[in-house]
């Protein structure tokens, strides 16, 4: 038995170093998956990179190519002057951790990913595996309506037990992650920028709110910036994490419809948002459709669907419409005035001029709708309706 036990203790600490020496490697700024991948090809693991000695780099060296001079200078630079210690020390200083791949704690969804990240740098914890997950995504630049949406779609995920994963983006994305957490619910944001870097820096009150009520993960080394080239390839690992993908609100071009092909990619369903047909916010979400996405006709038909797709229970089965509180006791004006509501902002003065009503019978019509959260004032005098879940 004891033997035994020394010989798992060997193991634990062979497995812990060499930890340590992914650690090291993936800390190394500006060096990318692909070029970890051609040093462990030419080195075998990052320990014998970090044990080599000149004469085997120089070797190396003269088998890259002249685009890659830079950061094979760079690596070596940083091979003369970091050690172990000062990358511990350095995740010890920022209150982070890391997790490399061969590491039985390293997220199982992402290992079976041809281009799976070597390591992940992570503030709070790693999303649970136990638990399902759904990523949603979408414009920064979104409209009311979009964020109406988000937020619903994070508030009932988290209230289903779903991890809501995201990339913290401004928009789609930190609505949806910031209506998540405030229900109580868990989510995880993955970042195109070291973990140590709040990006965009407006959303600095979810970022630090994200590692007590989940964590934020990124492959890319402490202190790196916001590279555009960053954010397409962090999509990977937002939709590896997610068991299913929604989309709410997408330009033609959009970076969340890389995330969608991806997902498809990878075997997972995706979801997306209907809008209206010459809305260019909305081209991407209907083209999604057109190609066979599912359509979100409401969060309870999403939430069934999600339930059969990942053989679950629902938590809270469907409710009818007056138990989800969509009452029928409102008074003429009132009526007058929702009925002429829109998902669009509409001005105060614009809707009295519609309805026929008073500026004065108006505002009391409006404040008696979102008494009743039917209507929502998006900003000084300028109003929607509430979006029913």
């Amino acid at each position: 038995m004891d033997g035994m036990m020394n010989e798992l203790e060997r193991a634990e600490n062979k497995s812990s170093l060499m930890e340590r020496y992914w650690l090291w490697l993936c800390s190394c700024p500006g060096l990318y998956r692909n070029e970890i991948a051609g040093l462990i090809r030419f080195f075998g693991d990052p320990k014998n990179l970090y044990e080599a000695h000149p004469r085997e780099l120089a070797r190396w060296k003269k088998l890259e190519d002249e685009p890659t001079t830079r950061w094979v200078n760079a690596l070596i630079a940083y091979k003369d002057t970091t050690g172990l210690v000062d990358v511990e020390e350095m995740l010890v200083k920022r209150k982070l951790q890391f997790v490399s791949r061969q590491s039985e704690h390293f997220p199982e969804k992402l290992i079976h990913l041809p281009d799976c990240p070597y390591g992940l740098f992570y503030r709070g914890a790693l999303p649970d595996p136990g638990t399902p997950s759904v990523a949603v995504v979408g414009a920064r630049s979104c409209s009311t309506y979009g964020r109406q949406m988000a937020s619903l779609l994070g508030e009932r995920l988290a209230g289903e037990g779903y991890q809501v994963i995201s990339g913290m983006a401004a928009g789609i994305d930190s609505v949806a992650q910031t209506a998540c957490i405030s229900s109580g619910g868990t989510s995880f944001a993955v970042l195109g920028c070291g973990v140590d870097v709040c990006y965009p820096q407006e959303n600095v009150d979810l970022y630090d709110r994200l590692p007590e009520a989940g964590g934020i993960l990124s492959e890319y080394p402490c202190k790196t910036p916001p590279l555009r080239p960053h954010f397409p390839q962090r999509n990977r690992i937002i939709s590896g994490l997610a068991d299913a993908v929604i989309v709410v609100e997408a330009r033609a071009q959009s970076g969340s419809l890389i995330t969608a092909d991806l997902a498809l990619d990878q075997g997972k369903e995706v979801y997306a948002v209907p809008g209206r047909y010459n809305d260019l916010l909305s081209y991407g979400c209907n083209r999604l459709i057109d190609q066979g996405a599912g359509i979100v006709l409401s969060a309870d038909s999403l939430l069934d669907n999600l339930a059969a797709s990942l053989d679950l229970k629902r938590i809270h089965p469907r409710q009818d419409d007056e138990e989800r509180g969509r009452r029928s006791d409102l008074d003429e004006d009132e009526q007058k005035i929702y009925d002429a509501l829109s998902t669009d902002a509409r001005a105060l003065d614009e809707i009295a001029a519609e309805t026929g009503l008073t500026l004065l019978q108006t505002m009391r019509a409006l404040l008696g709708l979102q008494l009743k959260s039917m209507a929502i004032e998006v900003s000084k005098n300028r109003f929607t309706v509430k979006i029913a879940s």
